[in-house]
């Protein structure tokens, strides 16, 4: 028998009792927090009663009859039967909980005005459509080297895809580092623009692959901005 605590995986509120379990084998671990590497602090015994009150990734958080809560890996909750008495299961994350991701983060390379760049990003769904994302990124040229940070309101149009299109809108702040005497050594820390178009493509449980185009206009207190273009290509994990 197979159960999904679907809602909870994707962030949403702790509710009351979703399902009731018992423990059938000689113990059942509970730790602090959603994670291997958090202690064991309560050890559940056969026969023990569970309830099970939401999940967050492959991880289960329960409370006993006397009111001691904590944090059961999935692989574990097959220790447990259900009131007929069938082994319980629950499922880990699934293409579901990616469509109802609260938090989205990732590492992607490519190429920032033909230089090598890399970067790492943390988003915060609001909506199912809606999210903001913070980016740090640093590129590495012949002549000079970057650094970036930007803020970009993101819309995803079809949330429900496998192959979701997004949409991207922001600014930030760059720094120029000049690393050769043919050009002025002197930095420079300039504000950015950006729009942005990508497809994130959901590739097994909580991992999925982001495509992504930014065109930039660099505000420079030179004559005339500079307009870059950025492509990346990157791996990400939601939560």
């Amino acid at each position: 028998m197979m159960y999904s605590l679907a809602l909870a995986s994707a962030g949403a509120a702790a509710q009351d009792t979703v399902f009731s379990a018992t423990v059938v084998e000689p113990y059942l671990d509970m730790r602090t927090q959603p994670g291997r590497g958090y202690p064991v602090f309560y050890v559940a015994e056969r026969g023990e009663h569970l309830e099970l009150l939401r999940q967050r990734t492959d991880w289960i958080k329960v409370r006993n009859a006397r009111g001691i809560e904590g944090w059961v890996h999935v692989d574990d909750i097959g220790k447990t039967v259900d009131g007929s008495g069938a082994t319980l299961a629950l499922k880990g994350p699934d293409f579901d909980s990616f469509t109802r991701r609260n938090w989205e983060f990732g590492f992607m390379v490519g190429d920032y005005d033909s230089t090598d760049t890399l970067g790492a990003y943390l988003g915060w769904h609001f909506t199912r459509n809606l999210s903001v994302e913070l980016e740090a990124s640093e590129n590495f040229g012949d002549y000079s080297d970057g650094r970036m940070i930007t803020a970009s309101l993101v819309h995803q149009m079809f949330p429900q895809w496998r192959y979701s299109p997004f949409l991207t809108i922001g600014g930030g702040v760059r720094q120029t580092n000049p690393r050769s005497t043919l050009v002025s050594t002197q930095d420079r820390t300039d504000n950015t623009a950006d729009v942005g178009a990508g497809l994130r493509i959901h590739l097994t449980r909580r991992l999925l692959l982001r495509l992504q185009y930014k065109y930039y206009v660099v505000m420079t207190d030179r004559d005339d901005d500079e307009e870059v273009n950025e492509w990346k290509i990157g791996i990400s994990a939601f939560f």
